[in-house]
């Protein structure tokens, strides 16, 4: 009876180390990160940037795609994301609170809980932009002309119905008795277009994806939606500096499927951290205009639960829908 028992256990200790083994040997191909985004936008740019620091990190010849699933203001990337195998070979980009605000209005087709933080990137705030032509010179201009003329003045949106842009205008015209009205464009890239070519007279964006343009002048920035002013453009007062208490931020970061196995989800996380701290990358960030902010998976968890908890008292007040 000893020795059956000894040999059952040497067989489930044997089955135990099987994986061990074989997740020493992860990454053992491509690794696709996704991106609920077309190209061009912050979120592909910052996608973009960390995958080859997180290849050099994770070592043995890693290699990452970057791949692009836009549509829906992001749900059809993130359900893809949430629905793929949980091998550690499918990561993605997430972006609370539009990946959450789905979910809080009940129409995603995920939940928060179908994915585990690897951790944040970025917190990128909001900010509202015209044209380097345009007759609004300050935040308090575009006000005074909504209020002259009511229900007139669209105003370009980087995301959809429910994206921290949509809600950011919806708290504008909340807390200023404004009616400005919102078009959405989906990602950033048609947005700007749209802008520079004077289909919109003015838009929301993050700041990331504007400081070139604004330095070059090709636009104007008139509020950054944040608590205080950002290092970049220090000359740019906040919401806050003109009498609007409205900070919005997009926090962009990586997340895996729910279900994947410790392990690999543990070599991701120190991988993400390697190259977030990584000296070549901070530099790169710098000279792309990245606002980094990281924060580990736990602290990531915590503040995309807390984002949740917040829309979901937002939406019982002011539905975006």
């Amino acid at each position: 009876m000893k020795t059956k028992t000894w040999l059952a256990g040497c067989i489930i200790a044997g089955l135990a180390a099987l994986p061990s083994a074989a997740l020493a040997d992860y990454p053992e191909k491509p690794i696709e990160m996704i991106v609920a985004f077309a190209p061009g936008g912050g979120t592909d740019v910052a996608a973009r940037s960390i995958a080859r620091f997180m290849e050099k990190h994770l070592g043995g010849g890693a290699r990452i795609a970057v791949v692009n699933k836009p549509g829906a203001g992001g749900e059809i990337g993130w359900t893809e994301l949430a629905r793929a195998k949980p091998d550690g070979y499918t990561i993605g980009m997430i972006n609370p609170p539009a990946f959450n605000s789905l979910v809080v209005e009940g129409k995603a087709k995920y939940t928060t809980d179908d994915f585990q933080p690897i951790g944040n990137m970025v917190y990128d705030p909001g900010i509202l932009v015209v044209g380097k032509d345009s007759p609004y010179k300050t935040l308090a201009d575009l006000i005074e002309a909504d209020k002259k003329a009511p229900n007139t003045i669209v105003i370009g949106n980087s995301g959809a119905v429910g994206s921290s842009d949509h809600i950011g205008l919806l708290n504008l015209n909340r807390q200023a008795g404004t009616t400005f009205k919102p078009a959405f464009f989906g990602s950033t890239a048609p947005v700007r277009q749209a802008l520079l070519g004077g289909h919109v007279p003015a838009a929301t964006m993050n700041l990331s994806e504007a400081v070139q343009l604004a330095r070059s002048g090709d636009i104007r920035i008139l509020g950054i939606m944040a608590e205080e002013r950002s290092k970049a453009l220090p000359d740019v007062p906040t919401f806050r500096d003109q009498g609007i208490d409205l900070v919005v931020t997009t926090s962009r970061g990586l997340a895996a499927p729910k279900g994947v196995p410790l392990e690999i989800l543990a070599k991701l996380q120190a991988a993400l951290e390697a190259a977030m701290n990584d000296p070549e990358y901070r530099d790169a960030a710098i000279k792309a205009e990245i606002p980094l902010h990281y924060l580990n998976a736990e602290d990531y968890k915590a503040l995309i639960d807390l984002i949740s908890k917040n829309l979901a008292e937002t939406w019982k007040v002011t539905p975006w829908r």
